[in-house]
């Protein structure tokens, strides 16, 4: 519980320490938050200290000392400028607060917009939602805290002898949960599910609080809360912005898609207002800090800020702010360079990794990426997104159609055409993945904007609350509870995971000291394991088939999926001399077998019972 509390806290005065001293050496005026500008510089400082320890392969507890050293010293020197700011800004931050609580208007919009944030980040906190892909991403953490090295073994098994794929190189998210793991002793399971959901759910909403500043000034509280609104009805498909924060924001790709796009959408409302070299310098970091959380926005974001940029230039046609606006991508082509080599340099089954992943390109289809899988069916949401371009397009400044009509028309003319999808997707994005082209067009912002304009055009107050209320009636309509089809349920433990990982992976840490143990069971059963420690390697898991052939070793695995697992778990069959030679010739130290196989099954005499419950039973081989 004390983790729960001291650690949110302890990242929120980090970001805001790190706020305060960038704005006060780049002498940024008070239209910037101190968070916001503290959590991108956050990510952005930590990518800058642990890509030597990726590249260079250097032990991760070195890293610790040097990431302890430079926050605390980043957070005295913060707390020494927040002193001497509060102390001569006092009066006027109460007195704002006054004038503010008795406009009983926005009071209360703010109060209900708190309220939404808080039931947010309360269902998030307190429910739980499984997703598959933690089982690579928390095992990633894991892994970096027990080799004491990062990407240097593969984390979906731990197994020393498989090397990781070089597509996840260069991404520091997950380092992240290993070091705090390293400073505060929380498991990364807990950390992830329950405890950063709270800062990172947090930092969104500020953000679009700070647009909505940008856009609508006087109607700033009924963008907050019709943005909120969205968010928590945009289970229409798992791939809408919203569907990410609420659902998986605790994943590095959740936090490019519901934080670090906006905030880029952000730097472009404030640079069309104020632009100077420290801005340039900014923008920079902000493209390092969103790079560095998921490995699809090495592409993605230099895409997103390439429509940015089109959308400024639409807007102002001033050439030699476009031009200073090329250095921040020019800045990152490094990270763009070493990223690429490592992915085209790879083998995967005895072809590039590119080759894997772009194969079939020829044969996408662009309605079915976008109204059948990002969407899913519901195409009336693209013909409304069209119906509100329309709108800003007709109403508002240049300066808003520059973050949102402009940005789009680029998007679609460039990467998300249609007429370009098979080398869009054959040489950048992947076909897999291309789908992800479409969160660029940030519809969410788009409708909330479109909304806003409509409610801007009320003469008094109580047409401005009818048309919000009309508004948050048209989105529940529309769309469909997060929470209710996000695959939700009630917590299982705090650590949100099945409760047979836990029970197995304790029972084995009770049963053993050794460093490192080897464990077979049935892949659904798998999910867990690594997410909540990294000391137990599992020779079978959702990727082993892909990993033991992109490390050349496909034989090998066909070998223990025909001797061991499918006699074990899939015709539930098997010869006891056989299961004892493979098991040794595998290395395996245990393993679970059905409880309800073993009666008309002989079990080798040397296995040993650990636990056992009327599912499963978990033996060690001795």
């Amino acid at each position: 519980m004390m983790n729960f509390i001291i650690i949110p806290i302890v990242l929120f005065l980090v970001c805001i320490s790190l706020g305060v001293v960038t704005k006060y050496m780049a002498h940024f005026q008070e239209r910037k938050n101190n968070f916001v500008v503290g959590f991108v510089m956050l990510f952005a400082s930590f990518y800058l200290i642990s890509t030597p320890f990726m590249l260079l392969n250097l032990k991760f507890s070195y890293m610790i000392y040097v990431v302890k050293g430079f926050y605390i010293a980043i957070m005295v020197l913060g707390f020494i400028l927040s002193y001497r700011m509060i102390r001569n800004n006092c009066r006027g931050i109460v007195k704002k607060c006054k004038v503010f609580c008795a406009d009983r208007y926005h009071f209360t919009l703010f109060i209900v917009f708190m309220v939404f944030i808080a039931y947010q980040i309360g269902y998030v906190v307190y429910f739980q939602h499984t997703d598959i892909d933690d089982s690579y991403y928390l095992a990633q953490a894991n892994t970096y805290t027990v080799t004491d090295y990062i990407c240097k073994v593969e984390p979906a098994s731990g197994l020393e002898y498989l090397l990781p794929s070089k597509q996840y190189f260069l991404v520091s998210f997950e380092i992240i949960y290993a070091v705090l793991n390293k400073i505060f002793g929380v498991n990364i399971a807990y950390l992830a599910h329950t405890i950063w959901p709270v800062l990172a759910i947090t930092i969104h909403y500020v953000v679009i609080y700070m647009i909505a500043q940008k856009i609508n000034n006087s109607k700033k509280w009924e963008f907050c809360l019709l943005y909120s609104v969205i968010n928590l009805f945009g289970g229409y498909t798992t791939y809408t912005s919203g569907a990410f924060l609420l659902n998986r924001i605790w994943q590095g790709k959740a936090v490019f898609v519901a934080i670090f796009i906006p905030i880029m959408v952000l730097e472009f409302l404030e640079i069309y207002e104020n632009f100077s070299f420290k801005e340039i310098i900014y923008t920079y970091m902000i493209l390092l800090a969103g790079i560095s959380t998921t490995t699809v926005a090495i592409y993605l974001f230099p895409i997103l800020y390439f429509c940015m940029w089109f959308g400024r230039g639409m807007a102002e046609k001033n050439i030699r702010s476009l031009i200073k606006l090329c250095l921040p991508v020019i800045g990152i082509i490094p990270w763009v360079v070493i990223k690429l080599k490592l992915i085209f340099t790879a083998e995967k089954s005895g072809v590039s990794v590119q080759q894997a992943v772009t194969d079939g390109a020829g044969g996408l289809s662009y309605s079915g990426q976008l109204f059948t899988r990002f969407l899913n069916g519901h195409s009336i949401i693209f013909i409304g997104y069209i119906v509100a371009l329309i709108i800003i397009l007709i109403w508002s400044e240049k300066r808003v159609k520059s973050i949102t009509v402009y940005p789009s028309l680029g998007l679609f003319v460039t990467f998300a055409n249609p007429l370009l999808i098979k080398y869009i997707a054959g040489w950048i994005t992947g076909v897999d993945v291309y789908w992800r082209i479409f969160w660029l067009f940030n519809s969410s912002l788009v409708f909330v904007v479109a909304a806003i304009i409509l409610i801007d055009k009320c003469i008094n107050i109580k047409e401005v609350v009818l048309g919000t209320t009309v508004s948050i009636i048209f989105i529940v309509s529309c769309g469909t509870s997060v929470f209710e089809n996000g695959g939700w349920e009630n917590r299982i433990n705090k650590f949100k995971l099945d409760t047979s990982s836990i029970q197995i992976v304790d029972s084995i840490h009770a049963d053993s000291k050794k460093d490192s143990k080897v464990l077979l069971l049935p892949e659904d059963m798998s999910y867990g394991i690594r997410e909540y420690c990294g000391d137990i390697c599992l020779i079978v898991n959702r990727y082993s088939d892909g990993v033991f052939k992109e490390n050349n070793m496909a034989e090998r695995y066909s070998e223990l999926q025909m001797e061991i697992y499918n006699p074990l778990y899939v015709a539930k069959q098997w010869d006891s001399e056989l299961l004892d030679k493979q098991i040794n010739n595998f290395n395996i130290d245990y393993i679970v077998i059905y409880t309800s196989t073993i009666q008309n099954n002989q079990v080798p005499d040397n296995f040993s019972i650990v636990y056992q419950n009327n599912e499963y039973t978990l033996y060690r081989c001795n």
